[in-house]
C-alpha cells in the first residue's frame, strides 16, 4: 500500500525522482494521467490494468461516465522510469497539475498523486479544517 508525502523536485528537464519507498511497489513501467483534483494520478502498469477493468464497465451510454473515460484515457500517457529512479513527466500533465518545481508526492492507497506543493498544503489544509463533517459524511463499507 502507497501512503505517506514525500516533497521532491522537478529537475530542469522536468524528471521526478520517485520516492525510494515506491519504486519498487510500482516496478519500471507506469501510467500517468490526469488526477480528479489538480494533479497528476500515477499508477503501476498492474495498477493500471485492475482500473481498466472497473473503468470498461462504466455505462458509455451515459454522458458524465464518457466524459470521464475520454479525458481520462486520452490525457494517460505510459512511462519508464530510468536508472536513477525518475519518470519523466509530459507538458500536459505539468500543466493540468500546475507543476513547476517543488511538488508533493502522495500515497493514495493503490496509486501515487503528484501535485505542485503549494496546491498540496492548501487542499491539504481546506480539508483538515473541515475534516470532522467530511468524516461524517463518508459512507463506510461494513
Amino acid at each position: 500500500m502507497m501512503i505517506g508525502t514525500y516533497e521532491h523536485r522537478l529537475d530542469k528537464k522536468g524528471r521526478l525522482v520517485l520516492p525510494s519507498k515506491f519504486r519498487q511497489e510500482l516496478g519500471d513501467e507506469l501510467v500517468a494521467s490526469v488526477g480528479v483534483e489538480q494533479c497528476v494520478s500515477l499508477y503501476s502498469k498492474d495498477g493500471w490494468e485492475k482500473l481498466l477493468e472497473r473503468l470498461q464497465r462504466m455505462p458509455f451510454s451515459r454522458s458524465k461516465a464518457r466524459d470521464f473515460l475520454r479525458v481520462f484515457l486520452a490525457t494517460a500517457h505510459e512511462l519508464s522510469v530510468d536508472s536513477a529512479g525518475r519518470i519523466l513527466l509530459p507538458q500536459m500533465l505539468k500543466s493540468h497539475a500546475s507543476l513547476n518545481s517543488e511538488v508533493s508526492v502522495i500515497g493514495v492507497g493503490d496509486h501515487l498523486e503528484i501535485w505542485d506543493r503549494d496546491i498540496w498544503n492548501k487542499y491539504r489544509q481546506d480539508i483538515l479544517a473541515n475534516f470532522p463533517s467530511i468524516v461524517e459524511g463518508v459512507e463506510w463499507e461494513k
